[in-house]
């Protein structure tokens, strides 16, 4: 226990500003729902909540069960206490587990009063936007609706299907990126991606959706009885009849029956701006100098969750406008906070070390970016 603390005091002034965030998201948005007399829903937070430690948990058994497999691959002599000595070695080297423990303290807090907040959006802010954001992309794209643009290209059963899947596919890629975060060696990019989501989730995810409150394409006719979207839900609905693989129908209507009887744990409606594409752009970003292909998966993978977000009925084109402007916005932005994170370690810590370790990633980010 006295390592433990010990490990965990070495590594804490390097996440104040992190943790400073995370109350200040929950003060201002707990604030503001004592402010205006709004019982906030915290089923979908909860539910966030079990999914960001389940997708922990099998991180580390995936982890486990590949260092097995490696070990009697290898033929170690006694690989079970060659696995607890490479286990030890990897928790206590570096304190990385006293990382790891700060960091997804900060994440899952973040996660959980973000899909709270999230949830009760309508209830803080009606919806009021979309007729606006309507316009913005006619104004955009020359008058046309995004959707008929991309739906020259994609519009069809086989695109739309694959879309579908990588669009599905973001979700456990974010849970992966933030596990892998919390455990990476690398501790600059860790504090630089963390506190890009933190501001993806404050900024973006709370305080631009609820100035911002708008449904989106997929809700736009029940809520408002406009129609301008009907043609592509149409087309959704009829490549569903025919492959039933376009998953994105399914969990809009799940939305819309928890929305309208204020049930479930899988709740929130909210378009402007995309958290899908913020969080896209993140990981393009965080993939960027890992190597040529981590860079233009992460790239390819972005463009396909813009494109997804309009062919799918889930945002108007200027949503994932914003959110792709926002997410490297807050890349640039964390930064700079990463290194001011650094520069400002606890003086426990190995001072020449952590000022020359600081130093030399403070040059690579000015040279990087």
């Amino acid at each position: 226990m006295k390592a433990f603390l010990s490990a965990m005091g070495r590594t804490k002034a390097d996440y104040r500003l992190a943790h400073f965030i995370l109350l200040l998201h929950i003060a201002s948005m707990c604030g503001l729902a004592w402010y205006l007399e709004v019982e906030p829903y915290y089923r979908t937070g909860t539910f966030y909540l079990r999914l960001s430690l389940t997708a922990m948990l099998v991180y580390a058994s995936c982890y486990l069960l590949w260092t097995v497999l490696r070990f009697l691959i290898e033929q170690r002599e006694q690989p079970t206490a060659a696995l607890i000595k490479h286990i030890r070695d990897v928790l206590i080297r570096g304190d990385r587990y006293a990382h790891a423990l700060h960091s997804m303290l900060i994440f899952t807090g973040m996660i959980t009063v973000f899909a709270t907040i999230k949830s009760t959006i309508p209830a803080i802010n009606p919806f009021s936007w979309d007729t606006v954001l309507i316009e913005v992309d006619r104004a955009i794209f020359g008058g046309v609706d995004p959707y008929v643009l991309t739906s020259v290209a994609f519009g069809n059963a086989y695109a739309i299907v694959v879309i579908n899947f990588f669009y599905n596919l973001w979700l456990i890629l974010v849970a992966c990126s933030l596990v892998w975060a919390a455990w990476t060696s690398n501790h600059f990019l860790r504090l630089r991606f963390m506190f890009a989501a933190l501001l993806g989730w404050l900024v973006a995810g709370n305080i631009c959706a609820i100035a911002f409150s708008s449904v989106g394409p997929c809700f736009l006719e029940q809520l408002t009885g406009d129609r301008t979207y009907a043609p592509l839900m149409q087309l959704l609905e009829q490549v569903n009849s025919e492959t039933g693989m376009v998953w994105a129908l399914t969990a809009q209507k799940g939305l819309w029956v928890a929305y309208t009887s204020e049930s479930g744990a899988i709740s929130g409606i909210s378009a402007m701006p995309s958290l899908h594409v913020v969080f896209a752009v993140t990981i393009a970003c965080l993939t960027w100098k890992m190597g040529h292909f981590p860079r233009w998966a992460g790239t390819g993978f972005a463009v396909i969750i813009a494109i997804g977000s309009v062919q799918l009925g889930w945002h108007y084109a200027s949503d994932g406008i914003v959110g792709g402007a926002l997410a490297l916005l807050f890349w640039k932005i964390s930064g700079y906070l990463a290194s001011w994170s650094l520069d400002h370690t606890s003086p426990v810590l190995e001072p020449a070390q952590a000022a020359a370790d600081c130093r030399a990633q403070q040059i690579a980010l000015q040279v990087g970016d």
